[in-house]
Protein backbone atom coordinates (compact mmCIF):
# COMPACT_ATOMS: atom_id res chain seq x y z
CA UNK A 1 0.00 0.00 0.00
CA UNK A 2 1.48 3.44 -1.17
CA UNK A 3 1.89 5.45 1.82
CA UNK A 4 0.02 8.84 1.52
CA UNK A 5 1.66 11.93 1.06
CA UNK A 6 2.62 14.49 3.58
CA UNK A 7 2.29 17.96 2.02
CA UNK A 8 0.33 18.56 -1.35
CA UNK A 9 -0.52 21.91 -3.21
CA UNK A 10 -2.88 21.43 -5.80
CA UNK A 11 -3.13 24.11 -8.94
CA UNK A 12 -1.65 26.83 -6.37
CA UNK A 13 -1.83 30.33 -7.32
CA UNK A 14 -1.39 33.47 -6.14
CA UNK A 15 -0.92 36.81 -7.71
CA UNK A 16 -0.41 40.65 -6.82
CA UNK A 17 -2.09 42.59 -9.42
CA UNK A 18 -0.38 41.88 -12.43
CA UNK A 19 3.10 40.09 -10.65
CA UNK A 20 1.81 36.77 -10.58
CA UNK A 21 3.94 34.31 -8.10
CA UNK A 22 2.64 30.90 -7.99
CA UNK A 23 0.97 29.79 -11.05
CA UNK A 24 -0.89 26.98 -10.41
CA UNK A 25 1.85 25.43 -9.17
CA UNK A 26 1.00 21.57 -7.93
CA UNK A 27 3.33 19.18 -6.15
CA UNK A 28 3.42 16.12 -3.61
CA UNK A 29 6.02 16.13 -1.00
CA UNK A 30 6.41 12.74 0.88
CA UNK A 31 7.08 12.13 4.69
CA UNK A 32 11.10 12.11 4.77
CA UNK A 33 11.76 13.36 1.16
CA UNK A 34 14.18 15.98 0.78
CA UNK A 35 13.63 18.81 -1.99
CA UNK A 36 16.02 21.35 -3.03
CA UNK A 37 14.29 24.68 -4.57
CA UNK A 38 16.43 27.13 -7.00
CA UNK A 39 15.44 29.75 -9.59
CA UNK A 40 16.43 33.46 -10.42
CA UNK A 41 15.20 36.19 -8.30
CA UNK A 42 11.30 37.04 -8.43
CA UNK A 43 10.77 33.49 -9.43
CA UNK A 44 8.64 32.64 -6.67
CA UNK A 45 10.41 30.39 -4.25
CA UNK A 46 9.52 32.56 -0.69
CA UNK A 47 6.37 32.69 -2.13
CA UNK A 48 5.86 29.10 -1.87
CA UNK A 49 7.05 28.98 0.86
CA UNK A 50 4.99 31.31 2.55
CA UNK A 51 2.11 29.72 0.69
CA UNK A 52 3.15 26.54 2.43
CA UNK A 53 2.98 28.49 5.93
CA UNK A 54 -0.16 29.92 5.56
CA UNK A 55 2.07 33.59 5.51
CA UNK A 56 0.46 34.34 2.07
CA UNK A 57 -3.23 32.74 1.36
CA UNK A 58 -3.82 31.64 -2.34
CA UNK A 59 -6.05 32.74 -4.78
CA UNK A 60 -6.98 29.57 -6.00
CA UNK A 61 -5.93 25.97 -5.29
CA UNK A 62 -5.53 23.80 -2.65
CA UNK A 63 -2.46 23.41 -0.21
CA UNK A 64 -2.69 19.69 2.38
CA UNK A 65 -1.73 18.23 4.81
CA UNK A 66 -1.89 14.46 5.91
CA UNK A 67 -4.78 14.40 2.99
CA UNK A 68 -6.31 17.58 4.68
CA UNK A 69 -6.99 20.85 3.68
CA UNK A 70 -4.93 23.86 5.69
CA UNK A 71 -5.50 26.40 3.05
CA UNK A 72 -7.47 28.61 5.84
CA UNK A 73 -5.28 27.91 8.51
CA UNK A 74 -3.07 30.86 9.81
CA UNK A 75 0.90 29.87 10.34
CA UNK A 76 0.52 29.36 14.30
CA UNK A 77 -2.30 26.59 13.74
CA UNK A 78 0.23 25.01 10.73
CA UNK A 79 3.19 25.22 13.14
CA UNK A 80 1.25 23.34 15.54
CA UNK A 81 0.72 20.60 13.07
CA UNK A 82 4.28 20.45 11.99
CA UNK A 83 4.80 22.82 9.69
CA UNK A 84 8.15 25.07 10.92
CA UNK A 85 10.24 27.53 8.38
CA UNK A 86 13.01 30.12 8.38
CA UNK A 87 13.47 33.13 6.56
CA UNK A 88 16.20 34.97 4.36
CA UNK A 89 16.88 37.36 7.26
CA UNK A 90 16.84 35.81 10.79
CA UNK A 91 14.15 37.00 12.61
CA UNK A 92 15.40 36.28 15.81
CA UNK A 93 14.94 37.85 19.50
CA UNK A 94 18.14 39.91 19.37
CA UNK A 95 17.71 41.20 23.34
CA UNK A 96 16.65 37.86 24.41
CA UNK A 97 19.53 34.67 25.05
CA UNK A 98 20.06 32.10 22.51
CA UNK A 99 18.84 29.71 24.50
CA UNK A 100 15.20 31.90 25.59
CA UNK A 101 15.13 32.15 21.70
CA UNK A 102 14.79 28.15 21.13
CA UNK A 103 13.03 27.85 24.26
CA UNK A 104 9.76 30.42 23.12
CA UNK A 105 9.65 27.95 19.47
CA UNK A 106 9.16 25.11 21.93
CA UNK A 107 6.74 26.46 23.94
CA UNK A 108 5.06 27.80 21.09
CA UNK A 109 5.56 25.27 18.19
CA UNK A 110 5.93 21.89 19.95
CA UNK A 111 3.52 22.89 22.69
CA UNK A 112 5.58 21.32 25.35
CA UNK A 113 6.51 23.18 29.38
CA UNK A 114 8.66 22.60 32.16
CA UNK A 115 11.59 19.82 32.68
CA UNK A 116 10.48 18.50 28.58
CA UNK A 117 10.91 21.82 26.90
CA UNK A 118 13.72 22.97 28.17
CA UNK A 119 15.18 19.24 27.16
CA UNK A 120 14.25 19.53 23.30
CA UNK A 121 15.68 22.83 23.61
CA UNK A 122 18.90 21.84 24.84
CA UNK A 123 19.10 19.22 22.41
CA UNK A 124 18.47 21.33 19.73
CA UNK A 125 21.55 23.76 20.51
CA UNK A 126 23.44 20.71 20.95
CA UNK A 127 22.31 19.57 17.33
CA UNK A 128 23.13 22.92 16.01
CA UNK A 129 26.21 23.78 17.55
CA UNK A 130 25.07 26.43 19.49
CA UNK A 131 25.06 24.89 22.96
CA UNK A 132 28.40 27.07 24.14
CA UNK A 133 26.17 30.24 22.88
CA UNK A 134 23.10 29.33 25.27
CA UNK A 135 23.35 32.16 27.35
CA UNK A 136 24.45 34.39 25.04
CA UNK A 137 22.17 37.43 23.86
CA UNK A 138 20.74 36.78 19.99
CA UNK A 139 21.88 40.17 18.91
CA UNK A 140 25.84 39.65 19.68
CA UNK A 141 25.81 36.37 17.27
CA UNK A 142 27.62 36.57 13.64
CA UNK A 143 26.45 35.59 11.07
CA UNK A 144 27.26 31.89 11.08
CA UNK A 145 25.58 31.59 14.55
CA UNK A 146 22.46 34.01 13.47
CA UNK A 147 21.73 31.43 10.42
CA UNK A 148 21.93 28.22 12.80
CA UNK A 149 19.70 29.56 15.29
CA UNK A 150 17.08 30.31 12.78
CA UNK A 151 17.61 26.78 11.51
CA UNK A 152 17.42 26.25 15.83
CA UNK A 153 13.81 27.73 16.00
CA UNK A 154 11.99 26.30 13.58
CA UNK A 155 13.68 22.73 14.96
CA UNK A 156 12.55 23.86 18.37
CA UNK A 157 8.71 23.66 17.01
CA UNK A 158 9.39 19.68 16.43
CA UNK A 159 8.56 19.69 12.87
CA UNK A 160 7.62 17.42 10.55
CA UNK A 161 8.40 19.45 7.71
CA UNK A 162 10.99 22.33 8.23
CA UNK A 163 11.20 24.65 5.34
CA UNK A 164 14.50 26.60 4.55
CA UNK A 165 15.42 29.47 2.94
CA UNK A 166 18.41 30.14 1.90
CA UNK A 167 20.32 29.49 5.63
CA UNK A 168 23.68 28.71 3.62
CA UNK A 169 23.22 32.41 2.37
CA UNK A 170 26.77 34.54 3.50
CA UNK A 171 28.84 31.64 4.61
CA UNK A 172 31.94 30.43 3.96
CA UNK A 173 32.92 26.99 2.61
CA UNK A 174 33.44 25.47 5.97
CA UNK A 175 30.59 27.09 7.31
CA UNK A 176 28.18 26.03 4.31
CA UNK A 177 30.12 22.24 4.97
CA UNK A 178 28.89 22.02 8.84
CA UNK A 179 25.25 23.44 7.85
CA UNK A 180 24.53 20.54 5.14
CA UNK A 181 26.00 18.24 7.81
CA UNK A 182 23.54 19.74 10.49
CA UNK A 183 20.68 19.49 7.44
CA UNK A 184 21.84 16.01 6.78
CA UNK A 185 21.21 15.05 10.31
CA UNK A 186 17.74 16.19 10.37
CA UNK A 187 16.45 14.69 7.67
CA UNK A 188 18.24 11.69 8.71
CA UNK A 189 15.98 11.64 11.47
CA UNK A 190 12.81 11.43 9.31
CA UNK A 191 11.74 15.30 9.12
CA UNK A 192 10.77 16.52 5.87
CA UNK A 193 13.15 19.03 3.89
CA UNK A 194 12.39 21.71 1.50
CA UNK A 195 15.51 23.57 1.28
CA UNK A 196 15.48 27.12 -1.16
CA UNK A 197 18.85 27.73 -1.66
CA UNK A 198 20.95 30.15 -4.20
CA UNK A 199 24.15 28.05 -2.83
CA UNK A 200 23.38 24.87 -5.12
CA UNK A 201 26.72 23.18 -3.77
CA UNK A 202 24.89 23.01 -0.52
CA UNK A 203 22.03 21.08 -1.68
CA UNK A 204 23.81 18.16 -3.34
CA UNK A 205 24.46 16.93 0.33
CA UNK A 206 20.96 16.51 1.36
CA UNK A 207 18.75 16.26 -1.02
CA UNK A 208 17.57 13.66 -3.37
CA UNK A 209 14.92 15.91 -5.95
CA UNK A 210 15.36 19.46 -7.29
CA UNK A 211 12.66 21.76 -8.12
CA UNK A 212 13.48 24.82 -10.24
CA UNK A 213 10.56 27.74 -10.58
CA UNK A 214 10.63 31.03 -12.78
CA UNK A 215 7.97 33.61 -12.62
CA UNK A 216 5.50 31.03 -10.37
CA UNK A 217 5.91 27.98 -12.64
CA UNK A 218 7.79 25.08 -12.44
CA UNK A 219 10.07 24.24 -15.38
CA UNK A 220 12.17 21.23 -13.77
CA UNK A 221 11.75 18.71 -11.15
CA UNK A 222 13.98 15.57 -10.73
CA UNK A 223 17.19 14.21 -10.43
CA UNK A 224 19.11 17.56 -9.17
CA UNK A 225 22.02 17.17 -11.62
CA UNK A 226 19.29 16.13 -14.82
CA UNK A 227 17.36 19.08 -13.82
CA UNK A 228 20.30 21.08 -13.65
CA UNK A 229 22.00 19.91 -17.20
CA UNK A 230 18.19 20.18 -18.70
CA UNK A 231 17.88 23.24 -21.71
CA UNK A 232 15.17 25.13 -20.03
CA UNK A 233 16.91 25.45 -16.21
CA UNK A 234 19.89 26.65 -18.25
CA UNK A 235 18.40 29.29 -20.05
CA UNK A 236 16.80 30.95 -17.32
CA UNK A 237 20.01 30.91 -15.56
CA UNK A 238 21.66 32.50 -18.47
CA UNK A 239 24.60 30.18 -18.76
CA UNK A 240 25.00 29.45 -15.27
CA UNK A 241 27.92 26.88 -15.08
CA UNK A 242 26.66 24.45 -12.36
CA UNK A 243 29.91 22.17 -12.86
CA UNK A 244 31.20 24.67 -10.39
CA UNK A 245 28.85 23.82 -7.96
CA UNK A 246 27.51 20.55 -8.41
CA UNK A 247 29.60 17.56 -7.87
CA UNK A 248 30.25 15.54 -10.66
Amino acid sequence: MTEAPLLELDGVSKRFGSIVVADSLSLSLGRADAVGIVGPNGAGKTSLFSLISGDLRPNAGDVRLDGRSITRLDPASRCRLGIARTYQVPRSFEHMTVFENVLVAVHRGAGLRGREAFGLAAQVLDETGLADTANERAGRLGLQQRKRLELARALGARPRLVLLDEVAAGLTDPEVEGLVQIVAGVRARGVAVVWVEHVVRALFGVVERLICLAAGKMIGDGEPRAVLASDAVRDVFLGTDYGEVAPG
